[in-house]
């Protein structure tokens, strides 16, 4: 078993449900928008949503303690980056404006779903080489609790709530995603040997500096994102 270091499990965390909640404001009401402001609306949620999906990844891997190599595959760090943003964005552009549907709702989930396990899989591969062994079997879970995990996320999005419900459903599924990474991790029963036969790079950034720099970013993308969201029904407000 891989050991973690708590306060960057924590960190992860709290970026994955910051960015639930995030997105989770940006999406409320947003089938009553116009169409420009709906369309900003969602590019927002996808943008936090995304975000936080790969930034909880990055952070959810610094927190291995074993000798790892920092020197990630700029590659595959970018490729789970654009799989989070892409698969996020489309599974959100699939809903609006109509909502959920029968026909629009299972190709979003499945989007989803691989958006959100892929990244984690990219990012395992991107820290321990592409030789790293699967147990498929556990994969196969991971991959449908990740289904499962884009199910509530989407429907969860598109629903109408308040604030308390907002707040209670983005830590639920911000747990929810954190729960999919380490699932991920604990997928691949050969990830502690891979990484410990790769060389330590002497970059001198150690993790704790990467996941905060990491966790800094959401919040500015996030605080952003809200702040948008607040200025928005303020003008909206003296009309």
């Amino acid at each position: 078993m891989i050991a973690h270091d708590p306060s960057l499990v924590i960190l992860s965390i709290t970026i994955a449900i910051l960015g639930t909640f995030t997105a989770s404001v940006m999406t409320s009401n947003v089938g009553a928008l116009s169409r420009g402001e709906g369309r900003m609306r969602i590019v927002m949620a996808a943008v936090t949503l995304g975000g936080c999906i790969w930034a909880m990844n990055f952070v959810g891997l610094l927190s291995m303690e074993v000798p790892v190599n920092l020197a990630y595959d700029p590659v595959l760090l970018g490729v789970s980056a654009a799989v989070a943003f892409i698969g996020t964005g489309i599974a959100l552009f699939l809903l609006w404006p109509k909502g959920i549907s029968a026909a629009r709702l299972p190709p979003a989930i499945v989007l989803l779903g691989i958006a959100i396990s892929a990244t984690s899989y990219l990012g395992i591969v991107a820290v321990a080489g592409r030789g790293v062994e699967l147990s498929w079997f556990l994969a196969a879970i991971c991959a449908v609790f990740a289904t499962q995990s884009g199910l509530m996320l989407l429907v969860f999005l598109f629903q109408p709530r308040g604030v308390i419900l907002t707040l209670a459903g983005a830590i639920a599924l911000g747990l929810l995603l954190t729960a999919a990474h380490y699932l991920a991790i604990a997928s691949a029963p050969g990830l502690e040997d891979a990484l410990l036969i790769i060389p330590r790079s002497h970059t001198g950034i150690s993790e704790r500096h990467l996941a905060w720099a990491a966790t800094i970013m959401m919040y500015f993308v996030c605080s952003i994102c809200l702040s948008v969201f607040v200025i928005t029904q303020f003008r909206e407000d003296i009309r």
